[in-house]
């Protein structure tokens, strides 16, 4: 009786068993099968960037990816675009590019934007860190370049090879070109008819016979400046990308690099914009808004500052040229500047559209 018993049973549980395996397989009769575990699809975040930051924002990504994003169960992943500041734009207005974050060197592309579309830029862009133009100097008995490209050219121009990148197509030329624009007439703030002045032009036109090159990017005239010694006396390109320089040039014997700051600097602070188009969605915005809060966040902003050169926006992080661990501490002795007695305004975009139009006729380019 005993053995029938235990017979019976066995016979039961391997019936239950058989029953279960089939029903999760494909589903009992009259019954749905029972539903697979799924993955939620990541959310991809494009960022278009200006060249200068590339460095520090692909090493940060790093850092942003290792804290396993999520917005609501759903993994962020970030796909970049690196470009001039203006070609960023330019993109998007004429070749249908997408992305869900801008972020030029400078404010100053974003009103091209703005005029453009302005319903994609809603609110005001929040700075990711802030660097001024400045020159940086190869070559022995000049003190600050800048003091030079005064109304008055000395005839001591004619001996230098000058880089400056595209004002059509970079941030850093542009910038270099509203500075010796507001040099020349000693102000602050340039309006149309400065821009189309016909001595500035003229002006301009002496100063272009000694600019060796015009390339699309700050960043790639900085790299060519530092790996190829005698093609550039001097070159304009921004503060942090100078700092970088220094270190790049310990390897190759170019201690004797020195930057200098005009009078009055203009600063590129770097705009990070969550652009309310049509193709970004709620996830695209928040994931956006994550990597945004990492960027500024004292940890990442200190890095920005002691490894890239950036001057930090997040008012908990400081800069201190005692610290060696910074590039502005490290290379205090090759000029650098902390505070300026003022700072240019950034000009309307009729004042830059007529700055490029000079600046065509002067130097008989079109980018």
């Amino acid at each position: 009786m005993l053995r029938l018993s235990r017979l019976i049973a066995g016979t039961y549980l391997i019936a239950t068993l058989v029953l279960v395996a089939i029903t999760v397989i494909s589903g009992a009769v009259g019954w749905a099968p029972l539903p697979l575990p799924t993955v939620a699809p990541p959310i991809q975040l494009d960022i278009a960037i200006s060249s200068e930051k590339e460095a520090w924002l692909r090493s940060a990504l790093e850092r942003f990816a290792s804290t396993n994003p999520t917005v609501n169960g759903r993994a962020i992943k970030v796909r970049i675009r690196v470009a001039g500041s203006r070609d960023l734009i330019t993109a998007i207005e004429r070749e249908g590019y997408q992305p869900t974050v801008v972020s030029p060197a400078s404010t100053l592309q974003l009103a091209e934007l703005q005029q453009w579309q302005a319903d994609w830029l809603p609110e005001p862009a929040q700075p990711l860190a802030f660097s001024p133009v400045v020159a940086l100097i190869r070559t022995e008995g000049i003190d600050n370049p800048w003091q030079l490209w005064q109304r008055e050219l000395p005839d001591q121009i004619n001996s230098l090879k000058i880089g400056i990148s595209s004002p059509v197509l970079s941030n850093g030329g542009l910038q270099t070109l509203i500075t010796l624009a507001a040099q020349y007439h000693q102000t602050t703030e340039l309006t149309i008819a400065k821009a189309q002045d016909s001595g500035f032009r003229d002006w301009l036109k002496r100063l272009s016979r000694q600019v060796v090159n015009w390339p699309d990017s700050t960043g790639a005239l900085t790299t060519d400046f530092v790996i190829r010694p005698g093609v550039y006396d001097i070159i304009t390109t921004y503060e942090n990308l100078a700092l970088q320089a220094f270190r790049q040039g310990e390897g190759r014997g170019l201690q004797s690099l020195r930057i200098a700051y005009p009078a009055n600097p203009i600063i590129s602070d770097h705009p990070f914009v969550i652009l309310n188009a049509p193709w970004v969605g709620n996830a695209e915005r928040e994931a956006a808004i994550r990597l945004r809060t990492f960027l500024l966040s004292p940890t990442e902003q200190t890095i920005a500052m002691r490894e890239y050169g950036f001057r930090p926006v997040n008012p908990q992080v400081r800069i201190d040229l005692d610290d060696s661990s910074s590039l502005f501490g490290r290379y205090r002795d090759n000029g650098v500047q902390l505070d300026f007695p003022s700072q240019l305004a950034l000009p309307t975009t009729d004042v830059v559209a007529a700055l490029i139009n000079t600046w065509r006729t002067a130097t008989e380019r079109q980018q």
